[in-house]
């Protein structure tokens, strides 16, 4: 590590960085080893390229040393020089531009642990764009606006659209919802309105429904719902942790009405006040403090 790269005249750190540097009260005290060789013979070599300090890292503990640099010529971007991992080979050297990027699939740099090939790389490929390149670079930039610009707008009048959707809605289901009632009636096509107070109706009763499953679930979680499983004729019974054998003579009054009503619906269907239908041999049941008690007779 050597305090004569960072002496050069040609390379700077960048505002970014020093601005963090300067929060914690840190000074850069060298260049990354691997990278040193690399950054102080080109900053040698091409005096008017400009090497712009964009990354640090600690080295040996405690030592904050440059890790990354942004290379440019009279304001234009040539390529970068910083540190990249390679599988077991660990940290590597990592050259990048534009045209590097197109002639790679893997990765977008040229990366190497020996800095000769790395010198050789960018003095090779770092140098300002041509017509053609130029080009296409702004044909790039031309082509991620516009289509974005769509997506963009889409966006935010998605967010506008649904801010009166919401506020629509609300005023609907409030001060609204009587006026709504008196177009149904008044104005509204018969086919439109039984649609509509059908799904009215529809809605009313799946909140029901809704109720009633989630009154099942949260007893049913806390161990004061009833299971019951029908096993031979027999009525296997589990509130909480108590399990009770009953038979059509003995089972509970009140769990005997409910298991009737289930009996009447589909697997897996809920009654208000009742319970579940597991299958047509297991019943969730809603019971009260009464139901140990209330014995059949």
């Amino acid at each position: 590590m050597s305090m004569n790269t960072l002496s050069l005249s040609n390379i700077v750190v960048g505002e970014d960085l020093q601005k963090s540097l300067d929060k914690e009260g840190l000074k850069l005290t060298g260049v990354y080893p691997m990278l040193d060789p690399v950054v102080s013979r080109l900053a040698s070599l091409n005096p008017l390229w400009t090497f712009v300090i964009n990354n640090s890292g600690m080295h040996m503990g405690s030592a904050r040393v440059a890790a990354g640099f942004i290379v440019k010529l009279d304001g234009e971007e040539l390529g970068s020089i910083g540190l990249s991992y390679m599988g077991q080979r660990g940290k590597v050297i990592a050259i990048c531009n534009d045209r590097i990027g197109k002639g790679r699939q893997r990765s977008d740099s040229y990366r190497t642990v020996d800095a000769d090939k790395a010198i050789l790389m960018a003095k090779k490929m770092f140098g300002k764009m041509n017509p053609n390149e130029r080009i296409q670079k702004a044909k790039d930039a031309a082509e991620r606006v516009v289509s974005r610009a769509s997506w963009n707008k889409e966006r935010e009048r998605t967010q506008h659209q649904s801010l009166v959707k919401n506020e629509m809605l609300a005023w609907a289901e409030t001060k609204g919802h009587a006026l709504f009632l008196e177009y149904l009636k008044a104005e509204a096509i018969p086919s439109l309105k039984h649609k509509v107070t059908t799904s009215m109706e529809k809605v009313e009763l799946l909140d029901t429904e809704m109720k009633t499953i989630e009154k099942v679930q949260e007893d049913f979680s806390n161990n004061k719902t009833a299971l019951v499983v029908k096993d031979t004729g027999k009525y296997l019974v589990r509130i909480g942790d108590k399990v009770d054998l009953y038979d059509d003579n003995t089972l509970p009054v009140d769990m005997r009405m409910k298991m009737g009503m289930l009996k009447l619906v589909e697997d897996e269907q809920y009654l208000t006040d009742v319970g579940c239908k597991v299958t047509s041999e297991i019943f969730v049941l809603l019971v009260d403090e009464l139901t140990n008690v209330s014995e059949g007779v």
